[in-house]
């Protein structure tokens, strides 16, 4: 038992870490001519091969069933796409790289994970999120005179760096291990004011769209504390010259491009206007999928006068509807319906008990799917594969013996 223990827990470093890479190869992560994502990607495969294959029973859900359905059919109907439209490198990187992490670590969670692994789990993202504040934090202090613009940490780019932010949020707020430790609002803040720093408007947007749909939720018992938090917030900001310092942190200004003195402007490009266009034109004339990676050329075939400057769409039902299919594009809209009804429910039902990880999984999902359709392409998604996965896993979680709230 102790050394299956140690086997999942060592699963859940490694998991863990390809989470924050996001793909088997990454050229960047190169010491002393090692590549260390290459060691960390082998060794994953081969621990998760090892789990895949200790799997002796499966217990059935409608939700285990529409996502394991998903998975099946985006791994065969790919090749079958791909013979007919062809296949280009990045496509076959995407499809690579989900098949490889997201399905495997999806399906392990499902099956062999407990409270404890799921409890440790996020607390070793909670850390990955730390790590890249750091990371952020020494990168801002080295270049204190570079105004090169949106802050962002091991390539990875502003808006994933931003997520990660509102994640490490996300859990702090809501992950029962934390809630006796006033502390966690100090972290709380910093990883807000690096997520404002990114530049990117979409996290940060989510992100309070989140927090204002758990107060819709819990209105009786925290609307005081809110308006008291922010009418304090409210007061720090406009006066105190802090909103002046805030302002100098990586590229905040552009979080607030819309917000003048004479209220909201419009001041964004047409680019996912143009996103969407494209994406339903590729849909009109193949709505059967043109396979991963290829949705860009095909939509600048059919509009070569408009060309689409992206590689992929910036919204997973388009991404999914576009290279896997209209039936594809289905399955996943019912698998959402049953995650969104599964975790609500769930929460709810076990909302007296101190040591539920329900709520921050409603949230944290609510987080990411929101983000989903805002902006990256399907491997970007995948740590809403890892909440939905945490939804269907065997047990509850929830520690039975523990106290009532």
């Amino acid at each position: 038992m102790k050394g299956n223990n140690l086997f999942l827990w060592s699963y859940t470093l490694l998991l863990s870490a390809m989470l924050a890479i996001g793909r088997i190869y990454d050229e960047r992560l190169e010491i002393f001519g090692i590549n260390l994502s290459l060691i960390i990607s082998v060794t994953y495969i081969l621990f998760s091969i090892i789990l895949l294959f200790s799997i002796k029973d499966l217990r059935i859900t409608k939700t285990k069933i529409v996502l394991y359905i998903f998975y099946f059919l985006l791994i065969s109907i790919t090749p079958i796409l791909w013979l007919v439209y062809g296949v280009i490198e990045y496509g076959y990187l995407k499809y690579l790289n989900y098949i490889l992490i997201v399905i495997p670590m999806s399906v392990i969670i499902i099956e062999k994970f407990r409270y404890k692994d799921v409890s440790r789990l996020l607390i070793a993202l909670l850390a990955v999120s730390a790590f890249l504040a750091i990371l952020a934090l020494l990168g801002q202090a080295i270049s204190a005179n570079n105004n090169s613009g949106r802050l962002s940490v091991l390539g990875g780019g502003p808006i994933i760096f931003s997520r990660w932010m509102g994640l490490g949020i996300l859990i702090l707020a809501f992950m029962p291990n934390f809630r006796e430790y006033k502390l966690r609002f100090l972290f709380i803040t910093v990883f807000f004011l690096l997520s404002l720093a990114s530049g990117s408007r979409g996290p940060v947007l989510t992100l309070a769209l989140v927090f204002s749909l758990f107060l819709f939720l819990n209105f009786r018992r925290y609307v005081i504390k809110f308006v008291v938090l922010f009418s304090l917030l409210g007061s720090l900001f406009f006066f105190t010259g802090i909103s002046k310092e805030i302002a100098k942190l990586g590229n905040v200004e552009r979080v607030f491009m819309n917000i003048t003195s004479r209220g909201v402007a419009t001041k964004s490009t047409t680019t996912r206007k143009n996103l969407i266009e494209g994406a339903l034109t590729v849909f009109k004339k193949y709505p059967l999928g043109v396979g991963a990676g290829n949705w860009q050329n095909k939509a600048n075939e059919i509009i070569p006068y408009h060309l689409m400057p992206l590689e992929y769409s910036h919204n997973i039902f388009l991404e999914v509807l576009n290279e896997f299919g209209v039936v594809l594009l289905l399955i996943l809209i019912l698998l959402f319906v049953y995650a969104f009804h599964r975790s609500y429910i769930l929460m709810q039902n076990n909302s007296m008990n101190k040591s539920s990880l329900y709520p921050l999984i409603f949230y944290a999902l609510t987080y990411f799917f929101i983000n989903s359709l805002v902006s990256g392409d399907i491997n970007d998604a995948r740590l809403l594969f890892v909440m939905i996965s945490f939804l269907v896993v065997k047990s509850p979680l929830i520690e039975k013996s523990d106290k009532l709230c």
